[in-house]
């Protein structure tokens, strides 16, 4: 048979072998890839796709080993060196994996999937500022890459620079929703975020100037941790009053207890030595919040029952609450029934001056209709028939 025919069927074989490597039918795509070939007119491709199917069925050696032959068929086979430098990197040849990609960035210097690959190993090194520049370059030639802006965020998150961090953790997560890594760091940013806000106003709050001071809001307790130097003394048999009563002017916080850790010395990024831990109830020794039973019951039975009745369950609610040492839920509740009250109130007294308004108007109204009768003799008119007109008469000639 001519030549001609037996290229067209490798490659119609090797376009095959890609539909079933797709597929995951890696036995169909390796006996398509090997029949091709002897006759396709790229081998070098064939052998990229044998080093895939290889790597994809487990066996590393054996895809080395092709994409070595690619390679060594076409040494400008971009994907070749990026594969098997990859299966290096593994393997734990950095330095064949970063030959490699150099090789490939030489004849092809924008790919973003080998600036993205090599970023992670120079990330791995923590050499970041290689990192950041490979990482640049993917998303300068890939902007749609979500991963490329999670790992360029984690550089910056090495690097201290927050702010461009969590920037990059929201561009990946734009990119892909559904990536939980980038979530999990921008949250981890925003309640980093939170708690330094916290912690400089607590320093503030608490009048602390030479004590450093972290906080740590976990649900709903907040760990709060001093760190005095030699010299500096604290009143800690005060200083938990003092904290507590800052809290409860911020019920914003819904905190319920708090943590107190505090230390003396340290240097050199060294923990000083403990000197003082406890936990301690946020709103202990509070009073119970007012519930203004006239207003409630009032607002209920007489003046606007639609939401004087929910204003009575939730003060009922409000003694079991404080009761249970539920105090976040007892002053929430006395809120919603001051607020109930009001609007009760205030609906009412709209009702009642709608209803005024309108009797005044009937009022009114009949009033001038009773009055209309007398006033007839102002503008009198001619009951029976028209009186008759005089005849005209001729004009003499």
């Amino acid at each position: 048979m001519p030549r001609w025919f037996y290229r067209q069927q490798a490659r119609y074989g090797y376009r095959r072998a890609l539909v079933q490597l797709r597929k995951g039918n890696l036995d169909q795509a390796l006996d398509s890839l090997s029949r091709a070939l002897s006759h396709y007119p790229c081998p070098a491709q064939i052998h990229v796709e044998l080093g895939i199917v290889h790597w994809q069925r487990g066996q590393i050696e054996a895809a080395i080993v092709a994409f070595s032959e690619a390679i060594a068929l076409d040494p400008t086979q971009v994907r070749a060196y990026g594969n098997r430098g990859l299966l290096y990197s593994l393997q734990g040849q950095l330095a064949a994996a970063l030959a490699d990609w150099q090789q490939a960035l030489k004849h092809q210097p924008d790919h973003p999937l080998i600036h993205y690959n090599r970023g992670l190993l120079y990330l791995q090194q923590e050499d970041y500022a290689a990192a950041l520049a490979d990482f640049d370059q993917a998303i300068a030639a890939n902007p749609n890459r979500a991963e490329a802006y999670l790992h360029r965020g984690n550089v910056y998150d090495q690097l201290g620079r927050q702010a461009e961090a969590a920037r990059d953790w929201e561009l990946a997560l734009c990119n892909d929703l559904n990536l939980g890594q980038a979530r999990l760091k921008l949250d981890q940013a925003l309640q980093a975020s939170c708690d330094r806000v916290l912690a400089e106003k607590l320093q503030v709050a608490l009048n602390l100037d030479q004590i450093t001071v972290t906080a740590r809001q976990q649900a709903n307790e907040l760990t709060i941790e001093l760190s005095r130097p030699v010299g500096v003394g604290i009143n800690y048999f005060t200083l938990p009053d003092q904290i507590r009563q800052v809290l409860i002017s911020w019920q914003s916080l819904n905190l319920k207890t708090f943590q107190l850790i505090a230390r003396v010395g340290g240097a050199d990024q060294r923990p000083g030595v403990m000197e003082w831990q406890g936990r301690y109830v946020v709103f202990q020794g509070q009073s119970c919040p007012t519930v203004q039973w006239h207003r409630v019951l009032l607002t209920a039975f007489v003046i606007f029952p639609p939401l004087g009745i929910p204003a009575l369950v939730y003060a009922i609610n409000l003694k079991q609450a404080y009761q249970r040492g539920d105090y976040l839920t007892a002053v929430q509740a006395s809120k919603t029934i001051r607020a109930l009250c009001r609007a009760g109130g205030a609906i009412s007294l709209t009702l009642v001056t709608l209803v005024a308004g309108y009797w005044g108007y009937q009022q009114l109204h009949e009033t001038r209709v009773k009055d209309l009768p007398s006033q007839a003799h102002l503008n009198p008119s001619p009951i029976g028939p028209a009186p008759k007109q005089p005849p005209l008469s001729e004009l003499d000639d």
